[in-house]
């Protein structure tokens, strides 16, 4: 099934430490959020990487990951473009202080199959 987007969609991805999960989630669902989904990565900030240098072999690469990277989330939700200012600036109100990144991806299409 394809769904036009007739207004134009946004995925917002909003990357935090893990402790800061809590704090992000209800900015998030007091914005007015309906619907999210979260992933839990590993990550490191351009600072933290500066200077490494890694063997390209993937044991290598992993173990550098899981040695240095932090535990980090990933929340997600799709919403319409016109409340992504509110929604921002209350994650961004709720977090001052907290280190965080906000992306904003624009969506063109939304293809759904329901398996039937």
């Amino acid at each position: 099934m394809y769904i036009g987007v007739d207004d134009m969609k946004v995925h917002l991805r909003v990357f935090v430490e893990i402790d800061n999960l809590g704090k992000a989630m209800n900015a998030l669902t007091d914005a007015g959020i309906t619907g999210f989904y979260i992933l839990e990565y590993k990550g490191m900030s351009p600072q933290d990487w500066k200077g490494f240098s890694i063997k390209e072999d993937p044991k290598s690469a992993i173990g550098m990951i899981r040695n240095h990277a932090k535990d980090a989330m990933l929340i997600c939700s799709v919403i319409d473009e016109e409340r992504v200012d509110k929604i921002v600036e209350s994650v961004q109100e709720t977090l001052k202080g907290e280190k965080y990144t906000i992306l904003e991806v624009p969506i063109r299409r939304i293809i759904i199959e329901d398996g039937q």
